[in-house]
């Protein structure tokens, strides 16, 4: 293989057809395949492959997306299971940064404490989980993009990718596919504990 710098005259070229990868990834790619974190179960049936219906028709979560064309990241807000999550991505050619934004709950209010600490706790199968899969996950604490006085918890997750990521469908599929089923996960888990993901009005 040759390792040699690219010229001038190809660099150019190169790195804008991977921004143009990246864009449509995060913003095509992605926000299709998180309308699936919420989807319908086809009955039980003896022949499985008979008149299945495809994901598409199925899918029932609603996804809002917020990007800044020519940048790696996108803000996504996936409504499912009867609440809503707001979360980032940021894929730097083959590092891919996962971030959910879970809002601080007002120790007052008679809800479930929200902090990172509680949450880190709480979510620590889930927190396995994504280890198995190829994440490091953690907590931090942190504030809402566009209310910088309201302050939430945010659970970053962070994964290395193969250098040919952007040319690999497999690796692609492999990890959007995960991505939506760790953010299915995130969202049945905190309905099981009672803990809101969207900020109250």
């Amino acid at each position: 293989m040759d390792h040699s710098p690219a010229s001038p005259g190809t660099a150019a070229p190169a790195m804008a057809d991977a921004e143009r990868r990246i864009t449509r990834f995060l913003t095509t790619d992605m926000a299709e395949a998180l309308r699936a974190v919420e989807h319908e179960t086809p009955p039980l049936s003896p022949r499985p492959f008979d008149g299945t219906p495809a994901i598409g028709a199925m899918a029932r979560a609603r996804v809002s997306l917020s990007h800044v064309a020519g940048t790696a990241d996108c803000l996504y807000r996936v409504e499912a299971f009867g609440d809503a999550l707001l979360m980032s991505l940021q894929l730097n050619v083959r590092r891919f940064v996962a971030v959910y934004r879970v809002p601080v709950a007002d120790p007052g209010g008679g809800g479930a404490l929200v902090t990172a600490d509680t949450l880190a706790s709480r979510f620590e199968r889930w927190s396995i989980g994504a280890g198995h899969a190829g994440w490091l996950t953690g907590w931090r604490d942190g504030t809402d993009p566009w209310n910088p006085q309201a302050r939430m918890v945010e659970t970053y997750c962070y994964a290395m990718l193969p250098a040919d990521f952007l040319d690999n469908p497999l690796e692609q599929l492999y990890w959007r596919t995960d991505l939506v089923q760790m953010t299915r996960a995130f969202m049945l888990e905190a309905r099981r504990m009672g803990i809101p993901l969207s900020a109250a009005a």
